[in-house]
């Protein structure tokens, strides 16, 4: 049962990708560039370790869970393929991301500690020495006991004896003549005082074996309790020396994860800050190309509506040195046709040279617009630095919805506005 288990979790598809991951996230470490990305390749292969180490136990691994964790645990080689073939950073976010995932789906178990192994090998050696005193006692008793109810068979049987000989030497008795009555009757009583002493022997000889057995016994029981007291206060002894050790050991433990949990908590802040830099000085960077390229456009405008200005002036000049109101003889059709033919052409101009200024004038707004956005957005950040989280999420989320809508500037600035 147990090796077929073991066969199904070792050619699961799971630990196949486990042990896949296994073989490419070192590959995945030497393309690691920055900090960032070595953090999160070593925090893949701690994860790894991990599952590695509660398989290790396969007969305690759940089947279902790895079933479940299949799809997350490929996802994580694809992400961790894709870094090493393209470099991108973010295909490491996907790859914790998935073994987030795939550790929540399967429950793998922790190894024993080294004190609990040798604190289960003491009480296994404790139980197989009371076992051992144990079965020598009952042996003991056994041996004893046999001895007793052989002796008792012998006490019968001498009882025995010496009633049959009785009975003989009383049937003899009954037989023999008057005359040697007396002597049958001595030789009776003579037997029957050898008879009262064997038993008197035979009980001696038993108390003095019961009291010999019992003293054996007591002083025995004595040295058995007295080594299981003392085997008893040693096993206390090394198991409160343990306990201790133990909560010292996780004391020590818990303090190095608190530390490493606050250092890591300040990297998680820092990143989130140069994060935000970035994302700040890439928005202040499109705001001041938008500025540079408006000032370009303005600058154009300007001088294309300073040469249509030029051309008026030289139309307007024109137009009054060759007008015919000058001469006497003009006549009305004269001024007329000179009117319908030179006025639209000054006309003309004058529109363009207004279109021109407009241009410019609003490329000129919005270059202004695009820099007092840029200046805003770079003196944004220090400011945050003073505020508490709260006010801070709520400017930064005021401020997002204002400086990503910095493309829709509005067509008058606030001084042309008054």
């Amino acid at each position: 049962m147990v090796s077929g288990w073991t066969d199904s979790i070792n050619q699961n598809p799971s630990v196949v990708f486990i042990r896949q991951l296994a073989d490419r996230l070192p590959a995945a470490m030497g393309a690691a560039s920055s900090p960032v990305a070595i953090e999160q390749v070593k925090r893949a292969q701690a994860v790894i370790e991990y599952f590695q180490n509660g398989l290790r136990r396969p007969e305690l691994v759940s089947l279902l869970g790895l079933n479940n964790a299949n799809s997350a645990l490929n996802n994580a080689l694809s992400q961790t393929e894709a870094f090493i073939s393209d470099g991108d950073e973010s295909h490491l976010t996907g790859v914790n991301e998935q073994l987030d995932n795939a550790i929540s789906q399967i429950h793998v178990p922790i190894p024993p500690r080294r004190e609990s192994k040798a604190l289960l090998d003491e009480a296994k050696r404790f139980e197989e020495a009371v076992r051992r005193l144990h079965q020598e006692t009952e042996d003991r008793v056994t041996g004893l006991a046999s001895e007793i109810e052989s002796k008792r068979l012998e006490m019968d049987q001498a009882v025995t004896g010496f009633q049959q000989q009785l009975s003989n030497l009383t049937s003899a008795s009954d037989t023999a003549q008057q005359s040697i009555q007396s002597d049958a009757t001595s030789r009776i009583e003579e037997l029957r005082g050898k008879i009262d002493t064997l038993k008197q022997r035979l009980d001696s000889v038993v108390e003095q074996q019961q009291q010999t057995f019992l003293q054996s016994e007591s002083i025995r029981a004595k040295d058995f309790a007295d080594s299981l007291t003392k085997i008893s206060t040693d096993f206390q002894e090394r198991l409160a020396k343990l306990v201790i050790d133990t909560d010292a050991k996780l004391q020590e433990v818990e303090m190095r994860g608190e530390t490493a949990i606050s250092g890591l908590e300040g990297y998680h802040e820092e990143a989130r800050n140069i994060v935000a830099i970035r994302a700040a000085a890439g928005v202040v960077g499109s705001y001041v190309n938008v500025a540079k390229e408006q000032l370009k456009q303005a600058n154009l405008w300007r001088w294309i509506a300073l040469g249509l200005l030029i051309a008026v002036f030289a139309s307007v000049v024109a137009t009054a040195v060759l007008s015919p109101l000058g001469r006497d003889d003009v006549s009305v059709q004269e001024f007329v046709e000179y009117g319908v033919t030179r006025v639209p052409i000054v006309l003309a101009l004058a529109g363009l040279w207004g279109y021109a200024a407009g241009e410019a004038s609003k490329h000129r707004r919005r270059e202004a617009n695009a820099e007092r956005l840029a200046t805003e957005l770079t003196s944004f950040r220090p400011f945050l630095a003073e505020l508490s989280v709260e006010r801070r999420n709520d400017l930064v989320e005021k401020a997002t919805e204002r400086y990503f809508k910095g493309h829709e500037l509005p067509e008058r600035n606030d001084g042309e506005s008054q």
